[in-house]
C-alpha cells in the first residue's frame, strides 16, 4: 500500500477543495454505518457489473476508504487506487484497505494514464469541485474505451442551506445536470436516477424550515447543529428500513425521478465520436 504524497499536481498548477481535514474527521466519525452512506456504497457497487480479470478500478474522492474496503471484499482480484487531496483520509484509508495503491492527487488534474482504468467510482466528490467540467473530462480520459464510472452528488439545488455550506459544497446537482456536463465532456450516459426517494419528502420539509431557522448559523453552533441533524437520520429506524427498502427497488432499477442524492453511471464510448 503506497501513499504518494506528492504526487498531487503538475508544477505550476493551481489545485482548489472545498474539504478540510476537520472535515474529514468529522465525515469518518459519521459515515461509515449511516443508512445512505450504505444504500450508497451497495447501489454503486452493483452498478458496476462485471469487469475484467485484475480490472484496475479508482475510487476518486476515496477519503477513509469505505468504498475502498467494499471494493476489496466485492473485487478480490482488482488492483484497487485511491485517490484523494487530504492526506489524514488517506492514511485513515491505509489501515483499512491492505491492497491498492493510494494517491494524493487533483480530481482535475489525475495522476493516471490515459485509458488505463476499468472502472471508476466516486461518491460526493464533485460537488466539491468549482471546475467539475475539468474533472468529467480527467474520468473520460483515464477511462479505457467502453468502461464505466459511477457517480453520486447531492441534488435539489433549492434545498442548499447551512449544512451544505459547513461541508463546503460548491453546488447542489439539479435534475438531469450531471448528465448534462458528462455528455459535454464525451460521456456517454448509461444511468441517470437518484437515491433517497422514499425519505425524500421529509427531507425536503426538514431543509425548507432548516433554511428558515438555521441558516444565519456560524462556527461552532454550525458544527453542533450538523452533528445533530446527522445523527438524527442516523437513530431513525424508519430512514433504515426506508433506505433497504430503496436499496431492494434499485437493484431492480425501479424509477427513482426525484431524491437526496444523484446517481448517473457514465462510459466512455467505445468507439471515438
Amino acid at each position: 500500500m503506497l501513499v504518494d504524497p506528492d504526487n498531487v499536481t503538475a508544477p505550476g498548477a493551481v489545485t482548489e477543495v472545498n474539504w478540510s481535514e476537520d472535515l474529514e474527521e468529522f465525515h469518518q466519525e459519521l459515515s461509515r454505518d449511516h443508512s445512505i452512506e450504505v444504500l450508497t456504497r451497495g447501489v454503486m457497487l452493483d452498478r458496476l457489473g462485471e469487469l475484467p480479470p485484475r480490472a484496475t478500478v479508482v475510487d476518486l474522492g476515496c477519503s477513509t476508504g469505505y468504498l475502498l474496503e467494499d471494493l476489496q471484499r466485492r473485487l478480490p482480484d482488482a488492483r484497487l487506487v485511491g485517490i484523494d487531496l487530504v492526506l489524514s483520509g488517506l492514511l485513515m484509508a491505509r489501515r483499512a484497505v491492505t491492497r491498492g495503491i493510494l494517491v494524493r492527487g487533483d480530481a482535475c488534474q489525475l495522476p493516471l494514464p490515459d485509458a488505463g482504468t476499468d472502472a471508476l467510482v466516486s461518491s460526493n466528490l464533485l460537488e466539491h469541485v468549482p471546475d467539475d467540467r475539468r474533472a468529467l473530462a480527467e474520468i473520460r480520459r483515464v477511462l479505457r474505451p467502453g468502461a464505466l464510472a459511477v457517480l453520486v452528488v447531492p441534488t435539489a439545488p433549492g434545498l442548499y442551506d447551512y449544512y451544505d455550506r459547513f461541508l463546503h459544497h460548491e453546488r447542489r446537482y439539479g435534475r438531469g445536470e450531471l448528465a448534462a456536463k458528462a455528455r459535454d465532456a464525451g460521456l456517454e450516459v448509461v444511468e441517470d436516477t437518484h437515491l433517497g426517494t422514499l425519505v425524500f419528502p421529509g427531507f425536503w420539509a426538514v431543509k425548507k424550515r432548516n433554511r428558515l431557522r438555521y441558516n444565519h448559523l456560524e462556527g461552532e453552533a454550525l458544527e453542533a447543529r450538523v452533528q445533530q441533524d446527522y445523527a438524527g437520520t442516523q437513530d431513525s429506524r424508519l430512514f433504515g428500513l426506508s433506505c433497504r427498502l430503496e436499496e431492494h427497488l434499485l437493484r431492480r432499477h425501479a424509477p427513482m425521478p426525484f431524491g437526496i442524492r444523484g446517481l448517473t453511471v457514465v462510459r466512455r464510448p467505445a468507439k471515438p465520436a
